[in-house]
């Protein structure tokens, strides 16, 4: 099983309405657009949420993120981006978010520290791993 049909299958869990790879994609685009992996950090860091973002990359149990704490990190025009490629308000981008990042986080980092494929975009396509995984 593959890191992207792990994530997807531990996503199902929380999505019931049958776009995961869709949210998928559109949030790995977002955080792209963002700056990538680094950028995140930095702006959880300034949130004062550093430590539960590390606590996804680290090897022990994921600290959970609420939709304030997405809101604390990122601005009401980032949210509104991401609500725009999710078909969603920006309450239901930072939900979203909530729930995929910090698996999707941990996913890349299994050993407990980032690649330097998972921090730069460039090397790390996850939106065509999406695609070949759900064959669109």
């Amino acid at each position: 099983m593959g890191f992207l049909d792990e994530l997807a299958g531990s996503l199902q869990n929380h999505q019931s309405d049958g776009h995961l790879p869709g949210q998928l994609q559109a949030v790995w685009h977002w955080v792209q657009e963002q700056g990538g992996i680094e950028v995140l950090l930095q702006k959880f860091q300034q949130g004062g949420l550093g430590e539960v973002f590390s606590s996804w990359i680290g090897t022990g149990a994921n600290q959970p993120l609420a939709r304030s704490d997405i809101h604390s990190a990122f601005g009401q025009a980032e949210l509104q981006s991401l609500a725009e490629k999710l078909g969603t308000d920006v309450q239901g981008a930072a939900g979203t978010l909530a729930v995929i990042l910090p698996q999707l986080i941990d996913r890349m980092s299994p050993q407990g520290q980032m690649d330097e494929a998972s921090l730069h975009e460039n090397k790390l396509d996850l939106g065509s791993m999406v695609n070949q995984i759900f064959h669109r």
